[in-house]
């Protein structure tokens, strides 16, 4: 069965080029826990937030070819790999030394329309699949979604883990904040930052 994706001029507009966490990533950074040994991104994309962690390690995965090469070459010393989310979330989920910072799509047509980046799922596939893997693991980690969690039901604000939603100061979509809602793995976690 093939699946029927949006062609309005708008879903072509909601992202210029790569999409990803650009505009919220320094911002995010800021409640990444002090101190990381091995930092993980499952949807690295184009590694926006992990240029604003310290970590003693850094794996950045993703399936797109243009987000691996672009990843070759801007951070040459993390461990690269083009694997399906799940290996990857499932060889670090138990590791108390790791920090996980994992931003799944958020919305379908984006990545149909874009033919860049790798979508293998809907999103809610995705974050119900994500949500049941981290259950009990061991690792810090973060989940990201756009902050309405427009196609997801919301799965992660309904999750039970601590969310915080950020917004950009200035920068604005469709008339609305840029905006990120983040799950933690823990619920400690300070509700405004």
């Amino acid at each position: 069965m093939n699946k029927i994706y949006s062609t309005k001029e708008s879903t072509f507009l909601q992202v210029k080029g790569y999409p990803g966490l650009a505009i919220m990533a320094e911002k995010m950074s800021e409640f990444f826990p002090k101190e990381i040994k091995i930092y993980v991104e499952p949807f690295a994309g184009l590694a926006r937030t992990a240029k604003f962690c310290v970590a003693e390690k850094k794996v950045l995965n993703d399936l797109s070819d243009y987000s691996i090469k672009y990843m070759r070459e801007n951070f040459p010393n993390a461990e690269i790999t083009q694997e399906d989310y799940r290996i990857v979330i499932d060889r670090y989920k138990d590791n108390e030394d790791v920090f996980m910072l994992i931003d799944p799509p958020w919305r379908k047509n984006i990545y149909k329309n874009n033919a860049l980046p790798v979508c293998t799922n809907t999103p809610i596939e995705y974050y119900d699949d994500i949500l049941a893997r981290l259950r009990d693991s061991k690792c810090k980690w973060i989940l990201c979604v756009d902050k309405d969690e427009h196609e997801i039901g919301k799965r992660v604000s309904k999750s039970g883990y601590k969310n915080v939603v950020i917004e950009h100061p200035t920068r604005t979509l469709f008339n609305r904040k840029v905006g990120v809602r983040m799950a933690f793995s823990s619920l400690d976690k300070p509700t405004d930052k």
